[in-house]
């Protein structure tokens, strides 16, 4: 791909960092009729994620399992809200490469390899842009 082509296929999920998983559950049910009919928790990273496919995006709740999960920190710190966007990606060690070449903070400072919670099959590749470096806005890429 060329400099001017783009690395990204589409949002992925959009995640909101929550108090009670639960309770987020009931509220988005009442309000939309979402059913959250997945979920799964990450036990490295210490969230607990309920998920609603909505077309081709995951709206998710993040809670967090530990007092010191970064969810547990971001809710400290800024309250219950918008967590983060993912952006579904190709290639992603060579979009990282260019971000770090454009000076782009990145967390951590390598992609993480995981097992696909979403689906249980196959593998899944993620980084997230530091806010620093996104106008204070945490965005993930994922690469299937």
């Amino acid at each position: 791909m060329g400099e001017s082509e783009s690395f990204v296929l589409g949002i992925e999920e959009i995640a909101i960092a929550v108090k009670d998983a639960n309770k987020g559950v009931s509220l988005f049910n009442e309000l939309f009729g979402f059913t959250f009919d997945l979920g799964w928790e990450l036990a490295h990273e210490k969230i607990r994620v309920k998920s609603q496919r909505i077309g081709e995006t995951q709206f998710q709740l993040l809670e967090a399992t530990s007092n010191d999960s970064v969810i547990a920190k971001f809710i400290e710190k800024k309250g219950e809200g918008l967590n983060h966007i993912a952006l579904r990606v190709c290639k992603l060690r060579e979009f990282v490469a260019k971000l770090k070449r454009k000076g782009v903070q990145l967390i951590p400072d390598e992609p993480v390899d995981i097992d696909n919670p979403v689906t249980g099959e196959g593998k899944l590749s993620y980084i997230f842009i530091h806010p620093k470096s996104a106008l204070g806005i945490l965005i993930e890429l994922i690469e299937y």
